[in-house]
């Protein structure tokens, strides 16, 4: 039998698995401040209150080690909390903690279904009850599990909200200025995301791409100026984010199969 490496026996190393809670409370406990000795990965789900604003919805929350911090979470009095959490330290949590943004207090993600990620910190609670050398290997499977369960939320909540209080915003400003270069480098950015994911967004919203939605709205704009003003074809370009007639007019024909002239005419008719 090949002795296996000391090197790919130290890959489980890196996550310790140190206790499992499923804990409900209720009322107003009392809560106290602590120092983390550990990270605390859980799931909260009832009613509990969160920096003086009362929580209803099922949120995950990532507590990390070596901070002070309020030892759990107030219920407003005849209500209650289910938590059900994790303790657990080593590098392989350190790096999950630094990906979700816990580190030096406590994230809170919101997540749509809590099922996914409460089998999951079940299923730790029996593997770590188990105890087994096979167990505590399959736990950091169920551990990257979970990190997946929880980045794909991340994302669902990050695209709601660019859809939101972004993405309208952006759309609202090119339809009133269809005209003008637009950077989506720079949307991106400031987003906070890059510009292949900012696209892929815009297009799930729109149900085109950004540059055809452009498009669409500088169309839109030239028939509402050449059948509602008389305005001349150049400016009328212009507005639309042409430098020449020529290449208005090109364009214009390539969408409409008519010249905008002719156009002009035919509605005035």
């Amino acid at each position: 039998m090949t002795d296996i490496p000391g090197e790919i026996m130290g890959y489980f190393d890196d996550f310790q698995l140190l206790n499992v809670t499923d804990v409900r409370m209720c009322g107003s406990s009392d809560v106290r401040m602590i120092h983390t000795s550990c990270h605390y990965i859980g799931i909260i789900r009832g009613s509990y209150i969160i920096e003086g604003n009362t929580e209803n919805r099922p949120m995950v929350y990532l507590t990390p080690a070596n901070i002070d911090t309020l030892g759990g979470w107030f219920s407003p009095a005849g209500s209650y909390r289910d938590n059900l959490y994790i303790e657990c330290t080593g590098a392989r949590a350190d790096r999950f903690m630094s990906a979700f943004s816990a580190v030096t207090a406590t994230s809170f993600i919101p997540v749509a279904d809590p099922e996914p990620f409460i089998c999951k910190l079940l299923e730790l609670k029996h593997l770590f009850a188990d105890g087994s050398l096979l167990h505590r290997h399959r736990i950091i499977l169920c551990f990257e599990e979970f990190a997946v369960l929880l980045e794909s939320e991340r994302q669902a909540v990050n695209y709601a909200g660019i859809s939101r209080c972004n993405l309208e915003n952006v759309l609202r400003q090119i339809s009133r200025e269809p005209g003008k270069k637009w950077d989506f480098s720079a949307l991106a950015s400031a987003a906070g995301i890059t510009l292949r994911h900012w696209n892929r967004i815009f297009s799930r919203v729109t149900g085109m791409p950004p540059g055809s939605f452009v498009h669409a709205c500088r169309i839109k704009l030239a028939r509402e100026l050449l059948t509602s003003t008389d305005i001349q074809i150049k400016e009328i370009a212009g507005k639309c984010g042409f430098e020449n007639v020529s290449d208005f007019s090109r364009f214009f024909r390539k969408n409409c199969g008519i010249s905008p002239g002719r156009y002009r005419r035919n509605r005035v008719l």
